[in-house]
C-alpha cells in the first residue's frame, strides 16, 4: 500500500501542476497577440502576412494547372501554324516581279550587285560579291539583257547572270 501511495500522490501533484500550467498558457496567450487583430487589417497588410506562409493570388488572376495549361499552349501553337500558313499562302499567290537589267561589257562583280541591290533583286551585296569571288565568276558575268523573277535565291542570281 506504501508503493501505491506514493503513486497516486505523484500523479495528483502531476495532475495539478498540468492544469496549473495550461492555464498560465491560455492566460499569457490571449494577452499576448502580435501585431493587429485580423479585422483591423486593410487588404494589403493581410496579403502581406499571408505571404509569409502561402502563396497569395489576387482574386481576378487567372491560375492554370499543367493539364490546362498544355492545352492553351497547344492552342496557341495551332493558331500560330495557321498564322504562318496564311502568310505563306499570301505570300504564294503574291504577284511574280520580273525586273530586267542590261549588263554591259567591262563591268566588275561589285558594279553589277549594286545594280542588283538597287533594283531589289539581292538584299545582301556583300554577300553576292563574296559568292561570285569564291566561286571564280568575276570576270564570266554574261552581258546583254537578263530578266529576274522575284523572289529569287541568291545562287539563282548567280546562275543566270554568268549563264546564257
Amino acid at each position: 500500500m506504501a508503493n501505491n501511495k506514493s503513486m497516486l500522490t505523484g500523479l495528483g501533484a502531476g495532475m495539478i501542476l498540468g492544469a496549473v500550467l495550461l492555464q498560465l498558457m491560455n492566460a499569457s496567450s490571449s494577452t499576448a497577440v502580435s501585431g493587429p487583430d485580423l479585422e483591423e487589417m486593410n487588404p494589403a497588410q493581410l496579403k502581406e502576412a499571408a505571404s509569409v506562409y502561402f502563396q497569395v493570388y489576387d482574386k481576378d488572376q487567372k491560375l492554370y494547372d499543367q493539364t490546362q495549361l498544355d492545352a492553351l499552349v497547344l492552342q496557341k501553337l495551332q493558331q500560330e501554324k495557321e498564322k504562318l500558313a496564311a502568310e505563306q499562302q499570301s505570300a504564294a499567290s503574291a504577284p511574280v516581279k520580273e525586273t530586267y537589267i542590261y549588263i554591259s561589257g567591262g563591268l566588275t562583280a561589285g558594279h553589277v550587285a549594286d545594280m542588283l541591290l538597287a533594283s531589289g533583286i539581292i538584299t545582301d551585296r556583300k554577300a553576292f560579291a563574296d559568292e561570285m569571288r569564291r566561286k571564280r565568276l568575276n570576270d564570266k558575268i554574261v552581258t546583254g539583257i537578263h530578266v529576274f523573277k522575284s523572289p529569287m535565291e541568291l545562287s539563282e542570281v548567280i546562275t543566270k547572270l554568268t549563264t546564257r
